[in-house]
């Protein structure tokens, strides 16, 4: 039975974004072919999603619930609870995954 996959507030800001950014760096095509890569990527996740890793950042804090799958440049950020999976956020690698992941999340740094 697949799971349900919920997008939540902060994820769905970042798709807006990058397809904001997108748009203008690259083109309307581009843009909606790129965002149509990350929400299938976010989609697949309905099917199997304890394939994801531990966020690296999230493995020093001992918070091992959150997990990721990569596509292209971004990492998607998710956890499981029951048969949801609910997307706390589409981040790009080169942002500061930590700190995003910290005020998302409410981690406390312990490292």
């Amino acid at each position: 039975m697949p799971y349900e996959v919920m997008l939540l507030e902060n994820a769905g800001k970042d798709l807006e974004a990058i397809f904001g950014f997108l748009v203008h760096s690259a083109g309307n095509t581009k843009a909606l072919q790129e965002i149509e890569l990350l929400e299938k990527a976010c989609n697949s996740l309905s099917e199997n999603p304890q394939r994801g890793s531990v966020p690296r950042e999230l493995e020093k804090t001992g918070a091992f619930e959150y997990r990721q799958i990569i596509s292209k440049s971004y990492r998607i950020i998710y956890q499981i609870i029951e048969k949801n999976v609910f997307i706390y956020g589409v981040i790009h690698g080169r942002r500061d995954v930590k700190e995003i992941l910290r005020q998302r999340l409410y981690i406390k740094n312990r490292s």
